[in-house]
């Protein structure tokens, strides 16, 4: 296989200046990594004869290795298809220690990758069988705490932004950002009329699903589209619902206020963020034109129900696999005599095709459960299939191939000294000794050619063979669930099951979770 040098370019918001918005230090920009790096590469022969790949990302933090190029480049490595990665410094990588500091002495080693960081002399064909030492550890050490401090002072500056009353995170819908001045918002001319016209039904009476409907019927285009389109006017496949129009009513920025922390990362890394309490928010009045008075929101929000908890027990969120299959919705589930689900797109649609699903749980569990056993009784018969074959393997013919061609290989060592030994005594030309040598050559480069093949077919029937392990260990287990009777089998049923779509026209589509089942249409 043949193999490349790996250029990884990383530039983020790390590197901005929060005053200017510009680049902190030029030498972080891509270009400039990209021209010290190849610099570097020419200037060293033994890097220079592979073909170089790049991998770059922009606007990506290095406080975790969640990055397309990274990711790209780390799946190229356990593959074999990178031979060497070169960076600017070790903070371009990652900024993260521990991860940092696992690739550098265990993975890359393992694989046999040469890693090197220019800027911090790091070549890791200079630390072979140990690791970086205590400078390397420290590098990383430091990258990391910058991108805390960093993220503290960034923090910081918007939570000083935000109690002046400024536009840090995202326009609602009926504003817009300032042309101008970059942490002011104004008014949308297009949206904000729609904002009144829901207050104005809400404090009128109307519930959150007449006005949803009543947005749906008009072909208002919902928040969400609006970012991907100029005109609201434009009929589009997206609904509103009753969570679009409530989200608007309670949203207090409408009054002129700008609310702002609602939300954030507690930690640098954090992947989700969190809600802080509304005590904990921060509000400012008077930052921008008000779309509705004080009055009118305290007016619509007095409208809305309030939704009591009567102390009923969750019940399971195994059956969140039915959809509808005319819109996609999730099926909404409410509860009587049985538990029954229906789309709840008929709120926001008169017309809609799904009013006419509903079904009982009990009704949707035994067509489930019928076309789970089916499953069954299919794996049971590939399971007797595989008993039924021969025990035969062909890993085996495949080693003893590799045992044959490499026994060959070794009676063929020293044959060029055989041939120049009689040659020197005169038992063949000196014509004959180079078209022996050539033959000889040739054969000793197709065996092996042969069994670096043979080396490739092994590791794929190693895989197949797993796989088929796998496979059998999972037949078996499933196979035991047809002595259960139909209300011991519903878990599994669930567990096998990625969703269930129901058509209007009685039609269900069921997509089970792997490849272990036939796909059935009931």
């Amino acid at each position: 296989m043949n193999q490349h040098l790996a250029i990884y370019l990383r530039l983020s918001l790390e590197d901005m200046d929060v005053r200017t918005n510009k680049i902190a230090d030029e030498s972080n920009s891509i270009k400039s990594q990209r021209l010290l790096v190849h610099n570097y590469i020419e200037s060293h022969p033994e890097l220079s004869q592979y073909p170089v790949v790049e991998y770059v990302d922009d606007g990506y933090s290095g406080t975790n290795f969640d990055r397309p190029g990274v990711k790209r480049l780390i799946e190229q490595v356990k593959t074999g298809q990178i031979a060497c990665i070169v960076v600017k410094d070790l903070s371009r990588f990652g900024r993260n220690y521990l991860e940092v500091g696992d690739y550098l002495e265990h993975i890359f080693p393992l694989l046999g990758v040469r890693f090197i960081a220019v800027n911090d002399r790091y070549d890791s064909n200079q630390h072979v069988g140990t690791t970086g030492g205590i400078d390397v550890a420290f590098r990383n050490l430091v990258a990391e705490r910058y991108s805390q401090d960093l993220s503290e002072k960034i923090k910081s500056s918007r939570y000083i932004q935000m109690k002046k009353g400024k536009f840090v995170s995202h326009c609602p819908y009926g504003y817009m950002r300032h042309p101008t001045q970059k942490h002011q918002m104004v008014v949308d001319p297009q949206t904000a009329p729609i904002v009144k016209w829901i207050f104005r039904q809400a404090i009128e009476g109307k519930r959150s699903t007449e006005i949803a409907s009543m947005l749906n019927e008009r072909g208002i285009i919902t928040p969400q589209a609006y970012k991907k389109w100029e005109n609201p006017l434009i009929k589009n496949d997206m609904m509103w619902s009753h969570q679009a129009v409530l989200r608007i009513l309670k949203d207090y920025k409408y009054t002129g206020a700008m609310v702002s922390f609602k939300c954030g990362n507690e930690t640098v890394r954090a992947k989700a963020q969190k809600q802080y309490k509304p005590e904990d928010w921060v509000i400012t009045e008077g930052c921008h034109e008000a779309i509705i008075s004080h009055e009118d929101y305290q007016k619509a929000n007095e409208t809305i129900r309030k939704v009591r908890y009567n102390g009923r027990k969750k019940t399971s969120c195994a059956d969140r696999i039915y959809y509808c299959g005319s819109c996609g919705r999730r099926l909404r589930k409410t509860f009587g005599n049985d538990e029954y689900f229906s789309c709840q797109t008929q709120l926001y649609q008169k017309e809609a095709l799904c009013a006419s699903i509903f079904w009982g749980k009990r009704e949707l569990e035994k067509i489930l459960i019928a076309a789970y056993r089916v499953q069954l009784q299919v794996m049971e018969q590939e399971l007797q299939a595989q008993a039924a074959k021969g025990s035969a393997n062909p890993l085996d013919a495949c080693r003893r191939k590799q045992r044959e061609t490499a026994q060959k290989l070794s009676s063929m060592e020293g044959g060029n000294l055989k041939l120049y030994e009689m040659y020197r005594e005169g038992k063949i030309s000196r014509d004959q000794f180079a078209e022996q040598k050539n033959k000889h050559k040739a054969t000793q480069a197709a065996l092996q050619e042969k069994l670096a093949l043979l080396r490739e077919e092994e590791s794929r029937l190693l895989e197949q063979e797993a796989s088929s392990r796998n496979r059998l260990q999972l037949l078996r287990e499933k196979v035991q669930h047809i002595i259960l009777t139909d209300e011991a089998i519903v878990p599994f049923v669930y567990d096998a099951i990625e969703r269930v779509d129901i058509f209007p026209s009685k039609e269900l589509k069921i997509s089970w979770k792997h490849n272990d089942s036939i796909k059935t249409d009931e």
